[in-house]
């Protein structure tokens, strides 16, 4: 399981640290796409395959749109030597990230935000939705 907060900078090649607690799950080469919310999304292989699959059994015409969100705008990532990732401009441009960065983990997939955007997204979080949420599922 993916969790934890962790905060680093981009360099001037758009690369950052990838956290060393992340790494054995994500895999050497993992996948990184645009999602909700206005962050990048990050899946290990056998997860992208899982949804990759599910969305094959699905209609089409009910999820091109997700499709072409999710495959269009992936790129493999792979740890370089220093256990760094490349972040390609235009998913930064979606996340809005200019230099400081959080990534997180979330159950099975990691989240790679602005920092500034993430703290703002976090401070506007609302304990009572999240407990009716929490509740309908039964948690």
């Amino acid at each position: 399981m993916l969790f934890g907060r962790y905060e680093y900078t981009l360099d001037a090649k758009s690369r950052t640290n990838f956290p060393p607690k992340l790494r054995a799950e994500m895999g050497e080469t993992f996948y990184i796409t645009k999602w909700l919310d206005g962050c990048i999304i990050g899946y290990a292989e056998k997860e992208w395959n899982r949804i990759a699959e599910i969305l094959k059994e699905k209609s089409m015409v009910k999820t091109r749109d997700i499709q072409r969100m999710l495959y269009a705008n992936a790129m493999d990532v792979s740890l370089d030597k220093q256990g760094r990732i490349l972040i390609p401009q235009y998913l930064k441009n979606h996340a809005k990230i200019t230099k400081d960065i959080i990534i997180i983990g979330a159950g099975n997939h990691i989240e790679i935000w602005d920092k500034a955007l993430y703290e703002e997204k976090e401070s506007k979080m609302d304990f009572a939705d999240i407990e009716a949420a929490m509740e309908e599922l039964e948690f």
